[in-house]
Formats: C-alpha cells, sequence, structure tokens
C-alpha cells in the first residue's frame, strides 16, 4: 500500500515543506491508525503474547492517542489493576502532554499510582523539554517528596538527584 504523504501532510494541517518531530509522530499515529495505537495500549495492558512488542512501537512512536489512552483508562477504571498497568505503561513512552495528569497521580490513593506515577515523570524529565515542563515537573517532585509513603519521598529525591546530576547546568526555580 502505498502511503499519500500529500494527503498525511494536510491531515496533520501542514503543508508538508517543513521538518518537525511532532508533524512525523503525527503523521506515523495517521499511517499506523488510530485505532490501532488505542488498541495498542489495550493489548499490552492484556499482557497477551506480543504485548511487549506493541510496547516497543509506542517507546519509539511515543503516540499523543496512546499517551491520552493510558489516562483515560485510569480516569475510567480507577483503583483497577487496569489502571496501575495503565499508568505502568505510560511511564515507557511519555513525554511532556502527561504533566498535567501527573498531580492527579500523585494524589491517588493508590500507592502503586503514585510510585508509577514517578516513573512517567522520570521519563518525561529525560525527553526534550522547555523551561516551563522542567520548572512544573520539579514542582511534582516537590510534591512527591512530601508524600506519606518514605519509600515513594525517596524514589522523588532519587529522581530529582538523578536529573540534577545529569543536567547540572539547569537552574531550577526557587
Amino acid at each position: 500500500m502505498a502511503i499519500d504523504w500529500k494527503a498525511v501532510a494536510k491531515q496533520i494541517g501542514s503543508n508538508g515543506d517543513s521538518y518537525s518531530i511532532d508533524n512525523g509522530r503525527r503523521a506515523l499515529e495517521i499511517v499506523v491508525g488510530e485505532d490501532n495505537l488505542r488498541s495498542a495500549v489495550d493489548y499490552w495492558i492484556s499482557q497477551e503474547p506480543g504485548c511487549f512488542v506493541a510496547e516497543s512501537v509506542l517507546r519509539i512512536m511515543r503516540p499523543t492517542l496512546a499517551m491520552k489512552r493510558c489516562y483515560e483508562i485510569y480516569k475510567t477504571d480507577p483503583n483497577s489493576e487496569k489502571a496501575i498497568s495503565a499508568v505502568f505503561l505510560l511511564a515507557s513512552f511519555a513525554d511532556p502532554t502527561a504533566l498535567p495528569w501527573i498531580r492527579e497521580f500523585l494524589d491517588d490513593r493508590n500507592r502503586s499510582i503514585r510510585w508509577n506515577a514517578l516513573a512517567v515523570l522520570r521519563t518525561i524529565l529525560y525527553g526534550p523539554l522547555a523551561d516551563a515542563a522542567v520548572a512544573t515537573a520539579m514542582h511534582l517532585i516537590a510534591k512527591a517528596e512530601q508524600d506519606s509513603d518514605p519509600e515513594i519521598r525517596e524514589r522523588a529525591k532519587l529522581i530529582r538527584s538523578e536529573f540534577m546530576s545529569t543536567f547540572p547546568y539547569i537552574q531550577l526555580p526557587e
């Protein structure tokens, strides 16, 4: 099957004459198929054979649609193994799109959700981030450092320490 790149460019709102990672990711979402990406999340949660191939594809593509599917599962099936798994999977491929959800994850009563929220945050910190996203991420780490669970607090401190040692030139807001 040949891909009509001109049509794909039109779908993403581009005339196709400029380079953009975001446009490329959106184009891949269209080529692979939005339903296929959403079902890749569901398939990974099922833990059927081949689920890790689906995770690998999501990790490479980092599709916004799949991130939103993980969040949707968390919201529609709260306090379940599916919700825990969805937040865990999100940590494989999250980008700053997921930053607004992390506070909600950190406020969750379920320790596993809070623990996995830190994994999501850590993934985001190691991706390309604008200054505002770094500031938001650091505020979320500070929140996790105040968690009632000592292991969550320690993990948050470790993530802060790793980030600061990897990127010592970054000036954090006071």
